[in-house]
């Protein structure tokens, strides 16, 4: 009897530690990400804090003297723009049809951390931002590293995290969380946890209108991993059929994420898709009418005007992502072919951003006539990843660094004066 029991002791033990030598691997390849993802992180972390005490200080001090900021005051250089209004979200609900635009999941996250810990909500909602993009550039160098190699993987988070439009991933903006969870569901879904990606989208639906195109990746993706095995079961009656596709209604999750959120808006304005649908006094610019304003701007306007050099840096922006999109598909540069499910993604939200030009709701601006492409941009990631392996020239890589580091902190400033219109 007591040799019975020593055995069963022995067993559980040995279970427990193999349980527990089961998470320790799980873990390893996170732990490796979040080491190669730190210097990246933390060195952008620091220019944009230093850039925020100098810019705070300085930009707002009327002229020389002795008056002292508070750190609050400097850190408020930041409440500007989506910022106002996912914090006002945060604390007072959807007190205006035209924030339904914001949805709801980012303001709800940082209410609950700025209540539970009893902080300024704005500094809750950097902390939120940053946190995400920290576990994105995370899950982007798990999802680069397998297929590509460690250096690519580096270069790739490097260029997303000083790309000019990047400190919206600083900010108290959603563009981070929407991030982290649309690299987190193309993760998952690389590693066929359909189920897991499925609520993962769910939540990138509940976070940006965006998040809503990982259903079409989601089945894209599906059906590039389990078609030949799909094709293999055709044979094996109509029961093993339903069971090879039953993942699929994981993909399902994800519009029902918004569905969730049109639900919530439909009793107080009495319309369930009202963050699609402009408000009176605040037209819509029309099909491709964005697009059509920034180049008008361009070739019509002074090109020493605020407004012509903001359309010119949109359009540059534009074009640059164009151009590395069409490079993974074609050329010496081009992506491996497992990777079109993503090659889709970055298109849709390109062309989300030329016929969305703008937030629904909002006004439009012939000042600022394609403000989405400067947050479709971030989400791109082919563009980034053909841009990483461009970036194994050394005059690539240095040519990057050197416009790019310069233009984000432009931007930090033109934000900091409220003259970036975002």
């Amino acid at each position: 009897m007591q040799a019975q029991e020593t055995t069963k002791d022995t067993t559980a033990t040995a279970e427990a530690e193999g349980q527990q030598h089961r998470w320790r691997t799980a873990l390893i390849p996170w732990r490796q990400a979040a080491l190669a993802a730190l210097p990246a992180f933390l060195l952008t972390r620091l220019l944009l804090l230093v850039l925020t005490y100098f810019g705070g200080i300085l930009f707002n001090a009327q002229g020389p003297s002795s008056f002292a900021f508070t750190p609050q005051s400097i850190l408020y250089n930041w409440y500007h723009w989506d910022a106002t209004r996912n914090l006002t979200i945060a604390t007072q609900g959807y007190t205006d049809p035209s924030y339904t635009a914001l949805f709801p999941l980012y303001p709800t996250i940082v209410h609950a951390l700025s209540s539970l810990l009893h902080m300024d909500i704005l500094l809750a909602g950097m902390i939120i931002s940053n946190l995400a993009f920290f576990g994105a550039l995370m899950v982007c160098y798990l999802l680069v590293e397998p297929e590509f190699d460690a250096s690519m993987a580096k270069r790739c988070m490097l260029y997303l995290a000083i790309f000019p439009t990047a400190l919206f991933f600083f900010a108290a903006y959603n563009t981070a969380l929407l991030l982290f969870f649309t690299l987190l569901c193309l993760y998952l879904l690389r590693q066929r946890s359909w189920w897991l990606a499925g609520c993962i989208g769910a939540l990138a639906a509940l976070t940006d209108l965006m998040g809503i195109f990982l259903f079409i990746v989601f089945v894209c993706e599906f059906f590039r991993q389990q078609g030949p095995q799909i094709k293999q079961v055709q044979t094996g009656g109509r029961g093993a059929q339903i069971r090879s596709l039953l993942p699929l209604i994981a993909a399902l999750f994800i519009p029902i994420g918004l569905l969730i959120y049109s639900y919530a808006l439909k009793k107080p304005f009495h319309d369930a898709l009202i963050f699609l649908h402009p408000q009176q006094g605040n037209p819509s610019p029309g099909f491709l009418g964005g697009l059509f304003t920034a180049l008008h701007t361009l070739s019509g306007g002074s090109p020493f005007s605020f407004a012509t050099a903001h359309a010119l840096f949109e359009l540059l922006i534009l074009l640059g992502i164009v151009i590395l999109l069409v490079m993974s598909f074609i050329g010496r540069e081009q992506l491996p072919k497992g990777q079109w499910p993503l090659q889709i993604f970055g298109i849709l939200v390109i062309i989300y951003a030329l016929l969305v030009p703008n937030q629904p709701g909002l006004p439009f601006s012939q000042f600022d006539p394609l403000p989405s492409i400067q947050y479709a941009a971030l989400l791109c990631i082919p563009a980034f990843l053909v841009l990483a392996r461009l970036g194994r020239y050394p005059w690539v890589h240095q040519t990057y660094l050197l416009f790019a580091t310069p233009l984000l902190a432009l931007l930090v400033f033109q934000m900091f004066k409220v003259l970036w219109a975002m």
